[in-house]
């Protein structure tokens, strides 16, 4: 039954052996009594204890252990107890003059990651557990453990260490109990957490408290020799959320991890947030600081982005904390974000002074070190540390290694352990009590393609959506759904957990955080990483927090805001700018098909109010989607009646409204350079210029194949030639009927004379040729800025193809035209232009001598004004 908040983990469920139920929460005692066979010459803590004493003793009656210590936290203690696992094999000091007070340990080979498939989350209900997670019966799971448990401590010490999650005296910190027979485990949670005795000295009882009880699960029988990493096959990781407790049994990898998960259904109970996540500062040149919360799955740079050093002047970086943020909002209405650990532990592998300076600096002294490789000299060594392996080492496993031995010389999961406090750049406000304001919240991904390498969210609740869409792509092109990072840290029901998410707005001020999504492993056709990462993303919180306070550096994409080419900064960068198209590029085709897998993977979520939001936000994207790939961006229905027409009479593959930006003529240009249309000129040379090759066939104006098509002749002129204009229309329709099939018709609006002016003549080019496209940027006032400034006025519409079809399947040529059927034709009276067959000049650039001079000739005559060849 409910009880009154913070005495519930301590509300006894139906008691089974009297005694030996560690799972139960600590009945009361009276005060001052002894929980049974507490050990004596340690000295216990002061505070109101006698619920925590009860529980170590009922642990101690069931697990036998030869005696009891409870764990004072000092540094005399720590070197005490790193000295006896040096003593034991466990540990390898290493060379004081090149790594001081630090060591290296070996597991045993069995245990070197955590173990999900031997980990069940204990519930009342299974409806209650995570999706992700296996769910075990209560009391069944009770029962198997009581009994692997029983004397499972026998002639080992069991270790008392008090500890807390987020800062000391924070109002939101966590305390907590683990007890284990592992000095590992031990001195690991002494640099990972707040840990020793006095953390209890304020504990009155009354206060929630997360348990964690774990055992080696191998006893040492009277005259029996330890091993150096005591492990029992029969190993079980259990989780009982709803009791803040926490058990493993058989392995001692990550068992600091488990305070984290009862942390998190603290927070779910709550209502915050418990997340995967990094906290840095940003600071530029103004001197302002702005704090950024950043989830992103395992393996995708959490610590390399919290610790890194900015590679561009006037910007640095502050570590608030590299895997944990607790977000609450504060009393000024803002998200906070709170550092809930007071170390760091990360995968060694590929860490290097040339990538991760800061954290070489960090685990220079006082590390512990597990996995690694040791080094003739003492040291430890892991592949990617430098750029040759010595000639000889010392495996992780203990063996000798040399380069030639074709295996790893560290593990995979080679890791380090090591107090945050040693870190060059940690922020001051680091431990800050409230948790540090929140400017910008950044989720991140793993995609090779699709995902642009950042981008804003328009709203809140598109931003949520980013959230609940983060995902991993594998080596062999897999992706792995991965909601808000719940796979490390939620236990909950998926839906509840992004609930939480999505409910946070209703609780925030004016000062809502921006949200971002930063994918930094796009790739090129060959699967080359684009982006040089580490100290390089600096430039992307730039671009961010640049747009935190008002920047405009930005294009709309139906994924979000995206930088324009100039908005990002690359000064300094030796990158080229189609490399930077690419990586902000979205393609329709590559969205459209995610948006099928993110449906499918919120289908998952779909009994709930917030999955069907998430839903309604996907569906947002796709609205955008179609606009980017043929919605006319326009109100005018005679402009979008007109291109719908056409796109039935020329059957385009795909439809696209021309933006006129930099970046949409930057990607046309790349596009043609990979088609063969253009060369790049050198870049030192002549800058952003391209070299274009036609077809010898279609190098020049065609003025025979040029018609005036009026109803009477003489209105053609002396020196034109005239066709009817009724015959001329229907040949013209025959040849457009199915004209641009799998080509791409591109719609451009454009102006000709200032934008605005009373005398500005406005016309829509529809063409299959997006170097017709990149010439009207150049010749004319094109895109969006001509449409919108054409509003509902008249238009000229022209009507361009190459004249050459793709079937399925069929290869384009680097300059397709069709010379044998080439038509400019001018309907002056309508009026319209029509060009088929060629691409060349004004052929094809509608709006240079067709409308500029015919069309405007005869406007001209009937308006009294004059258009003229001229200077």
């Amino acid at each position: 039954p409910t009880t009154r908040r913070g005495s519930d983990i301590f509300q006894a469920p139906p008691t089974t052996r009297r005694g030996s139920d560690i799972f139960q929460a600590p009945p009361t005692t009276r005060r001052g009594s002894e929980a049974p066979g507490i050990a004596t010459g340690f000295a216990t803590p002061q505070g109101d204890m006698h619920k925590i004493r009860r529980w170590v003793g009922q642990v101690q009656v069931l697990c036998k252990p030869q005696q009891v210590h409870w764990c004072t936290g000092s540094e005399t203690e720590y070197d005490s107890l790193c000295a006896q696992l040096v003593d034991s094999g466990t540990f390898v000091r290493l060379n004081e003059q090149l790594r001081p007070n630090s060591y290296l340990c070996r597991t045993d080979h069995r245990d070197v990651e955590e173990d999900m498939d031997s980990t069940v989350i204990c519930t009342k209900s299974s409806s209650e557990c995570n999706e992700t997670r296996k769910w075990a019966d209560p009391e069944v799971t009770r029962r198997e453990l009581e009994g692997s448990l029983a004397g499972c401590m026998q002639g080992r010490t069991l270790f008392v260490l008090p500890f807390v999650l987020g800062p000391v005296g924070s109002q939101y910190s966590q305390l907590g109990i683990a007890l284990t027979d592992s000095p590992y485990v031990v001195v690991n949670m002494m640099l990972i957490y707040h840990v020793g005795k006095n953390i209890l000295e304020s504990y009155d009882g009354s206060e929630g408290l997360l348990r964690i009880l774990h055992s080696v699960g191998t006893p040492i029988e009277p005259g029996a020799v330890d091993v150096p990493w005591p492990y029992n096959a029969a190993r079980k990781t259990a989780i009982f959320p709803e009791e803040d407790l926490a058990i493993r049994f058989g392995n001692s990898w990550g068992v600091h991890r488990l305070a984290a998960y009862c942390a998190a259904s603290v927070a779910h109970r709550q209502g915050w947030i418990s997340a995967k996540s990094l906290i840095l500062s940003v600071s530029g040149p103004q001197e302002q600081k702005d704090y950024v919360c950043a989830l992103l799955p395992p393996g995708c740079g959490k610590t390399s982005l919290a610790t890194m050093v900015p590679s561009i002047a006037g910007w640095s970086v502050g570590c608030i904390s590299d895997e944990g943020a607790w977000l609450v909002i504060g009393e000024d209405d803002r998200l906070r974000a709170i550092n809930p650990r007071a170390g760091l532990f990360d995968n060694c592998q590929g860490v290097s002074y040339s990538k991760n300076r800061c954290i070489m600096d960090t685990i220079s002294t006082n590390t512990i070190f597990t996995n690694v490789a040791l080094t003739a000299e003492g040291d430890v060594w892991w592949e990617g540390l430098t750029s040759f392996a010595p000639a000889e080492l010392t495996d992780w496993t203990g063996q000798p290694w040399s380069p030639k031995d074709g295996r790893c010389a560290a593990h995979q999961n080679a890791c380090y352990t090591v107090a945050a406090k040693q870190c060059p750049i940690l922020d001051p406000e680091w431990q800050n009590e409230a948790g540090v304001p929140i400017t910008a919240v950044v989720f991140g991904g793993k995609r090779f393609k699709t995902v642009p390498i950042i981008r804003e969210a328009f709203t809140w609740d598109h931003g949520m959506y980013m959230g609940a869409t983060i995902s991993v792509e594998e080596a062999d092109g897999t992706v792995l759904a991965d909601p808000f990072v719940m796979s490390d840290s939620c236990l909950c029901k998926g839906n509840e957990f992004l609930k939480t998410w999505s409910d946070l707005r209703s609780s925030l001020g004016y000062k809502t955080p921006k949200v971002f999504f930063m994918n930094v492993f796009r790739t090129d056709d060959e699967g080359r990483t684009l982006w040089p990462g580490y100290g390089e993303n600096i430039r992307l919180f730039k671009w961010a927090i640049q747009r935190c306070h008002g920047s405009d550096e930005a294009n709309r994409t139906p994924m979000g805001y995206v930088p324009t080419l100039t908005g990002l900064d690359t000064f300094g960068l030796h990158i080229r700018r189609s490399t930077i198209l690419e990586l902000i590029r979205v393609d329709g085709k590559e969205l459209k098909l995610e948006l099928d897998r993110v449906r499918g993977i919120l289908h998952t979520y779909s009994n709930g109010d917030t999955s069907k939001a998430f839903v309604r936000e996907l569906d947002r994207v796709e609205k955008r989607l179609a606009v980017e790939r043929g919605d006319a961006p326009t109100t005018n229905q005679v402009v979008r009646q007109w291109v719908e027409k056409m796109v039935r009479l020329c059957q385009p593959e795909t439809v696209h409204w021309c933006a006129g930006s930099e970046e949409e003529n930057a990607e046309l240009s790349e596009l043609m350079v990979k088609c063969g249309t253009f060369i790049r000129l050198s870049e030192q040379k002549r800058p952003n210029s391209f070299l274009a090759r036609s077809d010898p066939r279609d190098v020049a104006r065609v003025e025979g194949c040029t018609y005036i098509c009026t109803k009477d002749p003489d209105d053609a002129g002396p020196t034109n030639n005239w066709a009817d204009p009724e015959e001329m229309k229907q040949k013209m329709l025959q040849l457009f009927q199915g004209c641009m099939k799998g080509r791409t018709m591109y719609v451009v609006p454009f102006c000709m004379g200032p934008l605005g002016s009373p005398y500005a003549k406005y016309g829509i080019q529809l063409t299959d040729s997006p170097y017709v496209v990149v010439n009207m940027r150049i010749m004319a006032r094109m895109g969006v800025a001509a449409l919108d400034a054409l509003g509902d006025h008249f238009f000229l519409p022209c009507m361009h193809s190459v004249g050459m079809p793709l079937l399925p399947g069929q290869q384009d040529v680097s300059w397709p035209c069709n010379p044998d059927s080439r038509y400019i034709v001018h309907f002056t009276e309508e009026p319209s232009v029509w060009s088929f067959g060629s691409g060349y000049g004004g052929n094809a650039l509608l709006g240079k001598k067709c409308y500029a001079l015919r069309i405007a000739s005869v406007m001209g005559r009937n308006e009294g004004w004059l258009a003229e060849h001229c200077l």
